[in-house]
């Protein structure tokens, strides 16, 4: 594979280091897809031609959807399993998706863009037996409503915090509409998947202000970040059956999770404050600014009790947690 340039880890968002790990993600798809590819040479056939393609492609930087990662985990965990029939047509559906052009595009999970992928999206961003929940596509009103939203959201965000605007863009290539059951317990306001890289989820009934969909895109970018840090080495070497009280969430979970909890508590703090030093917001969005920075504040601290006493953080997950706690000493 070719040389990448390293990353740093400073707290900051950057649009420069976050184009070099999409660039990354991709390289290190495209290997992998070769690897494979080669393990099933004269096993199971598939398009040489397409799948070289891709590959190359991949090489180059091109924007696949997140669903193309999807079906590449797919594949390989069918090849583990040795299902070789469900591999070949997994093969073929490797090779089917459009190239994305431009900047992230918003659909509803019920697009024409993602109808081969819609349930492999749902079991991908519904993977906790502990905490399950419901995605449904949102009705017109709704898309139409949450993309006029976006639209007056990401205006503000590129003139008040421009290298947010930056990053989130290169990180992110697709966001998804989604809407939850309103009767449920767990409510879905937003969500990512390392295995739907540069997919992201919003509940497009939800955040209802230019503020507080400006932190719901500060919160979920920070945790494609996170993805991208953690490609060469998990930030975190606790056992996934460790669970922990989670400053985000009402239920138990991983020190994973818990982890990028408390650091995009961080970063939706940084967002916040930004956002409000910016003058741009009226004497209402000032006001859930402040407020939502000062629970992002209150999330981080109580994060980060847990994180410092049952974490085992790999090197690069104690070099990432350092730089938001040296973020969060400098207010005082």
């Amino acid at each position: 594979m070719a040389s990448i340039a390293t990353i740093d880890y400073g707290f900051a968002p950057d649009g420069d280091r976050a184009r070099i790990i999409d660039r990354k993600a991709r390289a290190y798809l495209a290997e992998s897809i070769e690897h494979i590819a080669k393990q099933s040479a004269g096993i199971i056939p598939y398009n040489v031609a397409a799948l070289t393609g891709l590959i190359e492609g991949l090489r180059q930087g091109q924007q696949y959807p997140p669903g193309t990662y999807g079906t590449y985990f797919e594949l390989a965990l069918c090849l583990m399993d040795e299902d070789y029939d469900r591999a070949e047509k997994l093969f073929d559906a490797l090779v089917c998706d459009e190239v994305i052009s431009g900047n992230f595009r918003i659909v509803a999970l019920d697009s024409p863009y993602i109808t081969r992928h819609r349930e492999r999206y749902l079991a991908l961003m519904d993977s906790d037996p502990n905490s399950s929940f419901i995605m449904r596509p949102p009705s017109v009103a709704e898309a139409n409503g949450f993309r006029t939203r976006f639209e007056h959201a990401w205006k503000l965000l590129g003139e008040a915090i421009p290298a947010l605007a930056d990053e989130f863009a290169a990180l992110v290539s697709e966001v998804c509409m989604v809407v939850g059951d309103p009767n449920a317990r767990m409510q879905f306001d937003g969500g990512s998947s390392y295995m739907l890289w540069g997919g992201l989820f919003l509940n497009a009934a939800s955040h209802d202000s230019e503020a507080s969909l400006i932190e719901a895109l500060a919160h979920e970018s920070a945790h494609s970040l996170l993805f991208g840090y953690a490609l060469d080495e998990a930030l975190v070497e606790n056992d996934d059956d460790e669970l922990f009280k989670s400053p985000l969430r009402v239920d138990s979970r991983p020190m994973d999770g818990i982890y990028h909890a408390t650091y995009v508590s961080a970063r939706m703090h940084w967002s916040m404050s930004r956002l409000i030093e910016s003058g741009r917001l009226d004497a209402t969005g000032q006001a859930k600014a402040e407020k939502a920075r000062a629970h992002d504040r209150e999330n981080f601290e109580a994060g980060y009790a847990v994180v410092r006493e049952h974490g085992r953080l790999s090197a690069t997950g104690r070099a990432v947690m350092a730089e938001a706690r040296s973020y969060m000493d400098s207010l005082a």
